[in-house]
């Protein structure tokens, strides 16, 4: 018999999670981890992704980075801060996690650099201009 979900149950389910911000720093050192956020997102504020960042530094985690997009939604589609607009992901946004995920995956261990869409801000554990 399939288990259906009721609103009550998914919203119990939802409001029981624990937030990100306070379980990130126990990611394994071994995980790789990439943020990207648009800077209109009004579903998932920029600032979290900067929070989440933080505490990834403050831990010393190894490879971690942001990557934020300007005028961009919760779906990488232009937005304004105070409606999110609807359409496909953004090319360069797609270009932008491929490049990461060639670059952390086991056929390739070259690290690659990404061409980022003018704007787009980079933030890398592993860049060594960042600090």
């Amino acid at each position: 018999m399939q288990q259906s979900w009721t609103m009550p149950s998914l919203v119990e389910s939802v409001s029981s999670l624990m937030p990100n911000l306070s379980i990130i720093g126990n990611i394994s050192k071994s995980t790789s981890i990439l943020i990207l956020n648009g800077e209109n997102d009004s579903q998932t504020p920029v600032e979290q992704a900067f929070l989440l960042q933080q505490r990834l530094t403050e831990v010393n985690h190894p490879d971690h980075m942001l990557i934020t997009y300007p005028d961009l939604g919760h779906i990488f589609y232009p937005s304004s801060k105070w409606s999110t607009g609807m359409g496909p992901i953004e090319p360069y946004v797609l270009a932008d996690l491929y490049s990461w995920l060639e670059s952390h995956s086991a056929l390739t261990r070259t690290p690659t650099i990404s061409m980022l869409s003018p704007g787009s801000t980079l933030s890398s554990s592993t860049n060594p201009t960042s600090k």
